[in-house]
């Protein structure tokens, strides 16, 4: 075979190779070109899909609202002033509550504490060792907040004799102190005939610092409670027909120039009060109740004809948790912008005026990542941090994820230091008297009206006493 013909032969093979190459490039190009169309269809379908829901939640958003506007307004004083989630003002609260003992008539006696007792005594069948709590004397039953167990103080403590003993430790925003309910216990457990325990917090989630062999012991007198069971005790006093006397007309006298009033609609308000703050600390208002109903009816009226099968049920599932997710990163822009704004003026005060540089501290942009990131943990972003006596303590302002609470705290890791910290106590509060008992020591700050130079000071004046002191 000579050669022009074999080059003959190449070039046919090489164009029957490029027309076979072409039309494969034909192919997979028109292919591309009909998915690319098929995908602009589809998004156009969805686009027009989101703009139908989003068009029929507004409606529903709105009709809520004006909803809302026929009901009368709820008001939380708590919440007005910002002691909502104060925890050593619930905490006295709860205390002054419990003393209250009416003699209303000769027959009639209404005992707050004995109420609770036997609120707990319904739901947990706690008897106390008695066969009749009934019987047990007001005035017996003591009341303390602040009990000393050890170094350490409970933060309410209900004791009858040598016979029974509750402590309560009440959580709102703080986490739990470094083996916190295990001193309790072991402070207390020789002392009574019966020792009771409640963990007290919003959610009534478990607490980590009781031991799995104490919780053993305790058995069923170690109990969780919600903040809304406060508003049930005392929703059970206000309903309970033998107490109606709560409800009395007013009835006013005169002596010489000053007016009295006898009736008990102070104390009554103030339960009230206590009833819906415990109950938004536990998202169970009526208000959210009603929401939710009114939510569901609009819902049935303008979407659920929309939603016939698993699969459609799931579409709009995904759609709106990616709303929920999109609102929710929004939220926290917003409620993040003035934490971010004390913060670095914070910084820029210990910059400047800081000689010991000691201190640690995230940029700006670091904590905004870290608490996106980190939206429902039980956890605290670190904005700034002075290590104290080789990390065994800390001053910090920190941020709590799950809370969203901003404070300047002090805390530290172990019982030593935490001694050591309660010795310094009256110098400490001397450079920063706001400072509550906490572990051993925070203050929640106010982004409106604390001064963030003054958060600064404190700071370096609190690391130079304590940094040669632990």
């Amino acid at each position: 075979m000579n050669t022009e013909i074999i080059e003959n032969r190449l070039l046919t093979l090489t164009n029957e190779f490029k027309k076979d190459e072409e039309e494969k490039y034909n192919s997979v190009s028109n292919t591309i070109k009909s998915i690319h169309k098929s995908f602009l269809e589809e998004e156009e379908l969805k686009t027009n899909r989101l703009n139908e829901i989003f068009s029929k939640i507004k409606i529903i958003i709105e009709k809520v609202k004006n909803e809302m506007k026929k009901f009368p307004p709820q008001f939380c004083i708590f919440d007005v002033v910002n002691l909502q989630r104060h925890e050593n003002y619930n905490s006295d609260l709860i205390a002054k509550l419990l003393e209250v003992n009416i003699k209303y008539k000769e027959d009639t006696e209404l005992s707050f504490v004995k109420d609770f007792l036997m609120y707990l005594n319904n739901k947990f069948n706690w008897s106390y060792g008695f066969n009749d709590i009934k019987k047990l004397k007001h005035s017996d039953i003591i009341i303390k907040r602040e009990e000393y167990a050890g170094t350490r103080r409970i933060d309410l403590f209900i004791s009858y004799k040598k016979d029974f003993a509750i402590i309560i430790e009440n959580k709102i925003s703080a986490g739990e102190q470094y083996n916190q309910l295990e001193d309790y216990y072991n402070s207390k457990k020789d002392n009574y005939k019966n020792l009771y325990m409640i963990f007290l917090t919003p959610s009534g989630y478990e607490p980590s610092t009781l031991s799995e062999e104490s919780k053993k012991e305790l058995g069923n007198n170690f109990q969780t409670l919600k903040h809304s069971d406060i508003a049930l005790w005392l929703e059970n006093i206000l309903e309970n027909e033998k107490y109606s006397f709560l409800h009395d007309i007013n009835i006013l006298f005169k002596d010489n120039d000053n007016k009295y009033i006898k009736d008990y609609r102070l104390l009554k308000s103030a339960m009230i009060q206590t009833i819906h703050n415990a109950n938004m600390l536990s998202n169970n208002t009526k208000e959210l109740d009603m929401t939710k109903g009114k939510i569901q009816e609009l819902l049935k009226k303008h979407l659920f004809q929309d939603i016939q099968t698993v699969e459609d049920a799931e579409e709009y599932k995904q759609i709106f948790n990616s709303v929920i997710d999109i609102i929710n990163e929004k939220k926290i822009d917003i409620s993040l912008e003035p934490i971010l704004f004390f913060t670095d003026k914070v910084i820029k005060y210990l910059n400047e005026n800081s000689d010991d540089k000691s201190y640690y501290y995230k940029k700006i942009d670091e904590i905004t990542k870290h608490i996106k990131e980190n939206p429902y943990s039980k956890d605290f972003c670190h904005n700034i941090k002075y290590n104290l006596n080789n990390y065994n303590a800390d001053i910090l302002l920190e941020y709590h994820y799950e809370s969203g609470t901003f404070q300047f705290s002090i805390y530290t890791y172990n019982e030593k230091s935490y001694k050591k910290l309660k010795n310094k106590e009256s110098s400490i509060k001397e450079i920063f008297s706001n400072f509550e008992e906490a572990n051993p020591y925070v203050y929640y700050i106010d982004t409106e009206k604390d001064s963030p130079e003054e958060i600064a000071e404190a700071m370096i004046k609190l690391y130079n006493l304590l940094k040669e002191n632990l």
